[in-house]
């Protein structure tokens, strides 16, 4: 991807749904394709973060990563990701999304998130099955866990964040500053790519 070009936002576009499609088409039915999927999801989700003012201060601070994803998560995902209710009368999956794939698999190559704060070990649990947002029947650890099965999973995120990426953009286009913020971390951290390209 050449970062040069006069539309690299367009390009930027092109490029990450291609990478969506090589995910489900390698998709290999291992934990792979999810660590796969949580880093892109994560690194999409960064795109969004911006700076909010401190309580009882004056002053900015970028947003945390748990504020970040967890809004990514509820502006740009079905409703029924932001909808859904564990046995436990939790209704907190973005939550439990950012400490499992988040924090868990794309941060510590574990299904476990960071130990203490919010997460609930065997809150998600990921397959290669048909459906999606099934609530498990007795599965361990515990009987409150989500099961996220691949291709349902990486379709969601395929369409839903296709159009959260084509409105980011396209909002990019009308905001100078959204533009200019997006071009920075895109340019800083360029996503994944051939050495050649």
């Amino acid at each position: 991807m050449n970062l040069e070009n006069n539309d690299e936002l367009e390009k930027f576009k092109s490029y990450m749904h291609e990478r969506f499609n090589e995910l489900e088409r390698d998709s290999r039915g291992t934990a792979w394709d999810f660590v796969g999927l949580s880093v892109s999801l994560d690194y999409l989700a960064s795109l969004t973060k911006i700076k909010v003012k401190v309580k009882r201060k004056e002053e900015l601070k970028w947003q945390s990563g748990r504020e970040y994803f967890t809004i990514f998560i509820n502006k740009f995902f079905p409703e029924a990701y932001s909808q859904f209710t564990y046995r436990n009368g939790s209704n907190d999956l973005p939550e439990q999304m950012y400490r499992t794939l988040r924090c868990g698999l794309a941060h510590a190559f574990s299904l476990y998130g960071e130990p203490g704060g919010h997460g609930r070990t065997g809150s998600i649990m990921i397959g290669h099955g048909e459906g999606n947002l099934i609530p498990a029947q007795k599965a361990p650890p515990r009987d409150d866990t989500v099961i996220l099965n691949f291709i349902p999973f990486i379709n969601d995120v395929r369409n839903d964040v296709r159009t959260a990426l084509n409105n980011l953009i396209e909002a990019a286009r009308s905001d100078p500053r959204l533009k200019e913020r997006l071009l920075e971390r895109i340019r800083a951290q360029p996503p994944l790519q051939l050495i050649l390209e």
